[in-house]
């Protein structure tokens, strides 16, 4: 009898827990206890992977992430925002993530690596837009293929400027990072029988400037593609006397007038009346 009148209170009760174990699978991740290493855990994890800072603090709250492959949140991150020690005077301000990671959701965090999102460099001189002309053009004049990388068909440089003024942005790295433009002649072919010639671009041009012997300097620049601004045709023993930045120095091909295009001479041009060069001019982008 006692165990008959027990049944229905047992099926009740055993009814009410699967019905809250139904409500907390539905709630937010964020609400059960994630048991996160302490904020004390996360700065000795992170001092002790990079090694050079001084001072860091924790900020903002965790955020779990889900890997694919995974069907519970295997990563958690943290945001540290840290300064390094000084050497020679100089020292970074940095914006990174304490990355922490489990096998299974009943294991522990276990920390992983400080990934770096944004670093700022103090301590040091900025450069003048005049400096870092000069120093992008003696990049050119040494090593073009650090700025053009297709230097061997370029016949032209006309100058680097900052038509937005001197701005920069910064990447995880803590290089500054200048917006700028470069104006060049390039050689190309486009079709057998011979036709060919050069084309203007003015394109964007990214320089990126780092710390090295202790003061900022351009280290490399990229070109970004664009479409040409102007086309000039010319015959085939026009373009074959164009010398380019692999056959001369780079000053005898910089400057603000441009290539000298031997003139279209000889009776086979006569003949077949062609007038070379011929100037193209495209829509600039």
């Amino acid at each position: 009898m006692i165990c008959t009148a027990l049944v229905p209170r047992i099926c009740s009760l055993k009814k009410i827990e699967h019905l809250l174990w139904g409500i907390l699978f539905l709630l937010p991740t964020g609400l059960f206890a994630q048991n996160y290493p302490t904020d004390a855990k996360v700065l000795e994890d992170v001092k002790k992977y990079h090694g050079k800072m001084a001072t860091a603090k924790v900020q903002n709250e965790w955020k779990l992430e889900k890997e694919a492959g995974y069907t519970f949140s295997n990563m958690a991150k943290r945001v540290v925002a840290a300064t390094t020690v000084k050497e020679n005077g100089v020292s970074k301000n940095l914006i990174g993530l304490a990355i922490y990671t489990r096998g299974s959701a009943s294991d522990k965090w276990t920390f992983s690596r400080y990934f770096v999102t944004s670093s700022e460099t103090t301590g040091l001189t900025m450069l003048t837009e005049a400096q870092i002309r000069e120093q992008t053009l003696e990049l050119l004049r040494t090593n073009p293929g650090q700025v053009l990388v297709t230097f061997s068909e370029v016949a032209w440089v006309y100058d680097i400027t900052f038509p937005e003024g001197l701005t920069y942005e910064t990447d995880r790295t803590g290089d500054l990072i200048y917006k700028a433009t470069i104006g060049y002649e390039y050689k190309f072919v486009s079709s057998y029988p011979f036709e060919g010639g050069l084309r203007r671009y003015e394109n964007p041009l990214e320089i990126y400037v780092r710390v090295k012997d202790g003061a900022y300097r351009v280290a490399v620049a990229v070109v970004l593609n664009r479409d040409p601004v102007k086309e000039t045709l010319m015959t085939e023993k026009q373009y074959n006397t164009l010398p380019t930045l692999s056959q001369k120095p780079f000053d005898e091909l910089f400057g603000p007038q441009g290539p000298a295009v031997p003139a279209a001479t000889g009776k086979k041009e006569e003949k077949n009346g062609v007038k070379l060069p011929k100037v193209k001019t495209l829509i600039k982008n």
